[in-house]
């Protein structure tokens, strides 16, 4: 399979990694009906983001040198981290109590999850630092994936319209740099010998 084709897929994974995280943010904002369906695609964002965020490091490390490098693996490692946590919030907690979800967050799983949030935001601070020099993608796109994930980054910590802010801008910006990847890996026209 060429790189153009696996660019062109990592760019639709980006497309719907952000669709989905708009639709979770409005689903937290109570402006989405929380039900077993919606609660069940919660998690998908992360698993789609770790194939966007390969194909979008992929496409400039060449040009991103050592902290593309690390900004990578460090963004991976918190979307990774971030995927299990969803993944615990919607199917693991969804069946117990409010005192029960409290217990099991106390603690060192509370530790845990903010190791997590603290890697996916130095993650992100570095990626968007490597990815705005090699002016490959839309720096507002760049812009936005930055502050809109370190925003993100705060939950548990900061105001919940925050929290949703900072989804709203992140997945805007992962649209953008996912359409960029896509469009840039698109095949071009071959000129037809007359």
């Amino acid at each position: 399979m060429p790189a153009s084709s696996l660019y062109r897929l990592a760019g639709l994974a980006g497309l719907l990694t952000g669709v989905l995280l708009l639709f979770n943010d409005l689903r937290r904002e109570g402006l989405v009906p929380e039900n077993a369906f919606t609660e069940c695609i919660a998690p998908l964002p992360a698993v789609l983001a770790l194939y966007a965020l390969t194909g979008l490091y992929l496409r400039v490390r060449d040009t991103a040198g050592r902290l593309g490098l690390v900004g990578y693996a460090l963004n991976l490692a918190g979307v990774a981290g971030l995927l299990i946590a969803e993944f615990a919030s919607h199917y693991v907690f969804a069946d117990l109590s409010t005192d029960e979800v409290d217990a099991l967050v106390d603690g060192r799983t509370r530790a845990g999850f903010l190791v997590i949030a603290a890697v996916f935001a130095v993650g992100v601070a570095l990626f968007s630092a490597a990815f705005w020099r090699t002016r490959v993608y839309p720096r507002w796109a760049v812009a936005l994936y930055a502050v809109g994930f370190l925003l993100a980054a705060g939950r548990g910590a900061v105001p919940d319209s925050v929290v949703s802010l900072g989804f709203l801008l992140g997945s805007v910006g992962v649209i953008g740099l996912s359409w960029t990847l896509r469009r840039v890996a698109a095949p071009r026209a071959v000129p037809v010998a007359a």
